[in-house]
């Protein structure tokens, strides 16, 4: 079907339809469920008192401690963007990582559910160890039922850490199906979890529903990986991203309406490029263009980790219009939000013909990513938000 466009175009809608109807069922049912349990809604203040009310009835803590002494257990796997978890943690102290990849355990592979619980045995040892050597502060993990058992969570915070895990990827298929006797996602770890971090507001709620505390955390970017590089500008508009579902048709009505989109990634002519030519690219275009759709959907949004790459890399971000990216920029200011393909062609003749306010926007995105968008900055707010690390 996918090299027969009329038929690919088809198969696309369809699935986007099955998405938006699933994730419309379930955030009505969590809403439900939220209103029917009496749950509390939970600002930050009101999730840091619950969090420290939650983590000193437990005890063991040795906290605060001042930014840059905390001992930090990492577990995850790395597959893409996730390289830069480690580097991202190093300013709050020393990081032990397990990934699991790099030690042979292939979360992908037809046998992995006769391998998980081994895993989980070597990642509970290698806690245990770097625990007796140095006392962990902190679990972070990017973790799901898929491949971590509660029980493992539960060892470590025994042991006098608290755990946080985060999820950028909980708007669809939340919590899912069971799969070797839990659901394969952050669903079934969320009430062994301290903090819950997730970039979907509406997913707070979900959180809540499985028995745990949840805050919104969107993506971040790093200021050394994604910055600017002195090149010229060589491209008009660029993208790069995975070649699927809508956007392909999308890149091509704009073609026809004059405006050609050099495309990098999967399953585009150029294919895919290196996270620093990445970056190099995001230097070389006057304008970036993004899409805020989960998997096949248009309607269904969610805020991406390009929102916060490409600013901080001082590109001119032109993508989807997303509510929630009013959460995190000023719209217009900072960044630039299209509605359809009519409107983006629209704002890109305007900006490619108005340099002045290109570099007033590009300057500008930069800035606030700077100052608020950083790795540094997130996991700061979290370790402040649970008292592990002291207030500056």
């Amino acid at each position: 079907m996918k090299r027969v466009p009329f038929l690919a175009r088809a198969g696309a809608t369809i699935r986007a339809y099955i998405q938006e109807r699933e994730a419309g069922y379930w955030i009505s049912y969590y809403r439900r469920e939220v209103s029917r349990r009496n749950l509390a809604s939970l600002d930050e203040q009101g999730a840091s008192v619950a969090l420290h009310q939650r983590m000193a009835e437990r005890g063991g803590g040795r906290w605060p401690k001042q930014k840059g002494k905390l001992h930090i257990f990492l577990a995850y796997s790395a597959n893409n963007w996730e390289s830069i978890l480690p580097f991202s943690l190093k300013p709050f102290g020393n990081v032990t990582v397990f990934e699991w990849r790099g030690r042979g355990f292939d979360d992908a592979a037809p046998d992995w559910l006769t391998k998980r619980d081994q895993m989980n045995i070597g990642m509970l040892e290698t806690f245990h160890a770097a625990n007796r050597d140095n006392p962990v502060d902190a679990v972070v993990g990017y973790l799901s039922g898929y491949n971590t058992s509660p029980e493992t969570l539960q060892a470590m915070a025994g042991a006098g850490a608290a755990i946080f895990n985060f999820c950028w990827d909980d708007k669809l298929n939340f919590p899912g199906k069971l799969v070797g006797g839990r659901y394969p996602t952050p669903a079934a770890l969320a009430h062994v979890v301290d903090l819950n971090l997730t970039n979907a507001p509406d997913s707070v709620a979900k959180y809540a529903v499985h028995g745990g505390l949840a805050i919104f955390w969107p993506e971040a970017a790093h200021p050394d990986i994604h910055r600017p590089y002195d090149v010229p500008f060589d491209i008009d508009v660029s993208f790069v991203g995975g070649c699927y579902g809508w956007r392909p048709g999308f890149i091509s009505r704009l073609g026809r309406m004059g405006i050609h989109v050099e495309c990098f990634g999967q399953g585009w002519p150029n294919g895919p490029v290196s996270d620093k030519e990445m970056v190099r690219i995001f230097s070389r275009s006057r304008i970036i263009l993004g899409f805020a759709g989960v998997g096949h959907s248009r309607k269904l949004m969610c805020l991406k980790g390009r929102d916060f790459e490409v600013p901080m890399s001082g590109g001119l971000y032109l993508t989807q219009h997303n509510p929630e990216l009013a959460l995190v920029y000023r719209i217009g200011k900072e960044i630039v939000t299209y509605r359809d393909e009519t409107d983006c062609a629209d704002r890109i003749k305007f900006l490619l013909t108005n340099p002045r306010i290109v570099e007033e926007i590009r300057a500008a995105g930069r800035l606030r990513c700077i100052t608020e968008h950083t790795y540094e900055a997130r996991w700061g707010k979290v370790f402040s938000l649970a008292g592990i690390i002291e207030r500056s």
